[in-house]
């Protein structure tokens, strides 16, 4: 009789323990439930660089060490901002090896960004700023890619362009760290690559029209 109880007793315990683990799951949608820890829930908040009696210096949020960079993203760039600076980089500066056709994807991407808003997705200097009918004083538009000056300009001054900024066009080491700069330069070249590849295949093709306008002509 006394196992029986007991037996009874486990049951009903299981099925309360049960209707108790299923009830707690639920919660009304307009309660915010219960903060174990709500300093952390809370975390206290300070204002950049204002007082705090943490640190000696009374400022809450600490300054870099002066004359450091963040490791591996805004790099030295060793040459001057002066027109030398301008020459020295087109000898000595050249692409990473690491640079290939993998990098284009997101290459192509920081271009549409940064780049095509004066020179257009293609590079023609067709950007949205320059040919648009809703914009009173469009921007100057810049020169296309593809005359013999840009498609023979070295990558160290195409590299030395987008860092310091030439003519209109403003700095951008500001918003592209030295990887980023490699992969809208190496974009840039494809582009003049393509285009180049186009310009003899479309010259081919004539060459080959014209030979066979010639053959039928001596027939």
């Amino acid at each position: 009789m006394k196992l029986h109880n007991i037996k009874e007793g486990i049951v009903v315990f299981a099925v309360i323990s049960l209707i108790v683990a299923q009830a707690s799951c639920y919660y009304p949608k307009t309660s915010p439930g219960w903060e174990y820890m709500p300093d952390m829930a809370n975390a206290i908040t300070y204002e950049t660089y204002s007082s705090d009696t943490f640190f000696s210096d009374s400022m809450e949020a600490r300054q870099p060490v002066p004359g450091t960079i963040p490791r591996g993203i805004y790099e030295p760039f060793h040459f001057s901002p002066n027109l030398t600076g301008y020459d020295s980089a087109g000898m000595m500066l050249h692409f990473p090896s690491w640079l290939d056709t993998n990098s284009l994807a997101d290459a192509s991407h920081l271009f549409n960004i940064y780049c095509a808003v004066c020179h257009g997705f293609s590079g023609k200097g067709d950007g949205s700023i320059v040919k648009n009918d809703s914009l009173i004083n469009p921007f100057p538009p810049p020169p296309p890619y593809f005359d013999d000056a840009h498609i023979n300009l070295p990558e160290g001054k195409m590299y030395y362009s987008v860092h310091y900024g030439k003519n209109l066009m403003g700095p951008y080491s500001k918003v592209l760290d030295h990887n980023q700069v490699w992969k809208v330069v190496y974009y840039v070249k494809s582009l003049q690559h393509h285009y180049q590849d186009s310009v003899a295949t479309a010259l081919s093709k004539a060459a080959a029209t014209t030979a066979k306008a010639d053959t039928v002509k001596k027939k």
